[in-house]
């Protein structure tokens, strides 16, 4: 065996590893079959990584995960957003204050499975868009949670905390285009919306983040309500 396709099968081995067992028993080899016949290119790596992650959080009853990810994130984000308007003088962008930090990092960390969640609802119709907004969104908002996290450890403070909100917010609206350009059009406004509110005074910005998340929010929980008594229906009248 030559050296380029041991590392190939390696790395197809790895990925068919993201999924579930109960998944690869039953689709594995023939994943692995397919993969190591085709280019492994950039698109055919995040087409992988959203169907394992997909596979996880769509078991036969659907995954809470996301749904709690934005419930507490809204939360956060609005306590945030009261705290700054709680304060005589505006802050500069983006609008943190000391007391307050730990309320936006723990936002900005349930934010990621939110989104990831929310990428997940595009399936194989994502487009250039889709992916170029859920990089974008989860790179931004991990590097973003990073950043403060130092700033709340008083290690460091700058440029790169608002650079990382920036491209976390330009991800999720784009996520949001995805969305509305796929039917989920409630869904994906209220995304573009938190993702331009970055633009905002952060007064305002705040604010308008933390309703477009609630919004959001309450969408998923009404959703995940149907689809969970939709799935016992069925049990139960048997």
């Amino acid at each position: 065996m030559s050296a380029d396709l041991f590392a190939r099968r390696q790395r197809v081995a790895r990925y068919v590893g993201l999924f579930p067992r109960a998944w690869r028993e039953r689709y594995g080899d023939e994943l692995a079959d397919v993969l190591e016949s085709e280019p492994f290119g950039l698109r055919t790596r995040l087409d992988l990584l959203r169907s394992a992650i997909d596979a996880r959080l769509h078991p036969p009853l659907p995954s809470p995960l996301p749904v709690v990810a934005a419930l507490v994130a809204s939360a956060l984000a609005a306590a945030h957003a009261f705290a700054l308007a709680a304060q005589p003088v505006a802050t500069d962008w983006p609008g943190y204050l000391d007391d307050a930090l730990p309320l936006i990092l723990l936002c900005v960390v349930a934010l990621v499975p939110a989104l990831i969640g929310l990428w997940l609802r595009l399936g194989d119709a994502d487009g250039a868009i889709g992916r170029i907004g859920i990089v974008l969104a989860a790179t931004g908002h991990v590097v973003w949670a990073v950043a403060l996290a130092a700033a709340a450890a008083q290690v460091a403070y700058g440029a790169l905390t608002a650079a990382a909100a920036t491209v976390a917010m330009a991800g999720s609206a784009a996520l949001g285009i995805a969305l509305v350009g796929r039917g989920q059009v409630l869904l994906g406004v209220l995304l573009a919306g938190a993702g331009l509110a970055g633009v905002a005074p952060p007064g305002l910005g705040w604010t308008a983040f933390a309703a477009a998340w609630t919004g959001i929010a309450f969408l998923l929980v009404f959703e995940f309500a149907g689809r969970s008594s939709a799935n016992r229906g069925p049990h139960l009248a048997g």
